[in-house]
């Protein structure tokens, strides 16, 4: 479908099958010469709860609340199609035309395809073009009122990543040696808890120890556990190697399934992505942000002027 912009007038929007000739009709709000009518606003919820997974009558208050979510969209989308229509934007049939393809080459379908996709949500071609010629609408408001007038900056984009230098750093590479001691055999595990002990006390070779006593990991390559990224680690392992310096070995640490000792052997600094490589990133973040901002801004006093009566 069209994209969404991010923006909550066009979240929910898509392919809403039309109204059952049996639901009894009503108005549920009118915005300014509009309506939303309950048919409408069913339509609408039921679509967006497929979505969401909300089954059965435990998730009813899930489903008000979707309920009320939906209403507020469709409200803020009437708002925006009615100041497209104050702005004069159209839509031509190319226009129509190339979304179907877009819908249909990314959603890998057929021309048949979609057709029976159609069909099946109860939309005749015509309604389905329908939808989408109100869409794009929308979106070219979206773009002329909005987009085109946001620049981005150089300094901006600087500033931006400066304030943010941690995001963009990689991550620490620890190198470490690890002795472990099961405890299925504490007898066996407190007599050679003993003997490491003592043989770091006595300052010996900490891979040479690991040859001898160890039982996890590489005890041939003295408990080398090669390098391993900041945030892949179990939390305990990070937590302790943290506290170390190269060449130096952690105290006895206990665990329930028996005692690690660990020695830091390499710290590797991470390194900062330079700008060039996450300026288009930080440039779409920055005018995002702005372009929500000024968007909800826009929302919110077309609100307040309009008149606007729910009937729920």
């Amino acid at each position: 479908m069209i994209a969404a912009l991010g923006l909550s007038t066009l979240l929910f929007a898509g392919v809403v099958p039309p109204c059952g000739a049996e639901t009894v009709d009503r108005v549920v709000a009118i915005i300014n010469d509009s309506i939303i009518t309950l048919s409408e606003l069913n339509a609408a919820t039921t679509v967006a709860i497929e979505k969401l997974g909300v089954k059965g009558a435990g998730d009813k208050r899930k489903v008000e609340e979707v309920r009320a979510t939906i209403l507020e969209s469709l409200i803020e989308q009437r708002l925006v199609r009615q100041a497209a229509d104050r702005a004069g934007i159209d839509v031509s049939e190319r226009e129509i035309d190339n979304a179907i393809e877009d819908v249909k080459k990314q959603n890998s379908l057929t021309q048949e395809q979609l057709l029976l996709a159609l069909a099946q949500s109860g939309l005749t071609q015509k309604e389905y073009r329908e939808q989408l010629k109100e869409q794009i609408r929308q979106v070219k408001f979206i773009n002329k009122e909005f987009r085109s007038k946001i620049s981005v900056q150089d300094e901006d984009i600087e500033d931006y990543y400066r304030q943010n230098a941690s995001e963009f750093s990689g991550q620490t590479l620890y190198r470490m040696n690890m002795i472990f001691l099961p405890s299925t055999d504490e007898k066996a595990m407190e007599e050679k808890l003993a003997l490491v002990k003592a043989g770091l006390g006595r300052g010996e070779d900490f891979r040479q120890l690991a040859s001898h006593y160890s039982e996890g990991p590489s005890p041939a390559l003295g408990g080398d556990l090669g390098y391993l990224k900041s945030g892949e680690m179990e939390l305990w392992i990070e937590s302790a190697v943290r506290e170390l310096k190269a060449g130096q070995a952690s105290p006895a640490i206990k665990r329930p399934e028996g005692v690690y000792f660990l020695q830091l052997t390499d710290l590797k600094a991470p390194e900062a992505k330079p700008l060039s490589e996450v300026k288009g990133l930080i440039q779409d973040r920055i005018f995002k942000k702005i372009m929500d901002e000024r968007f909800s801004f826009w929302l919110s006093e077309v609100k307040r002027s309009a008149h606007l009566e729910i009937r729920m």
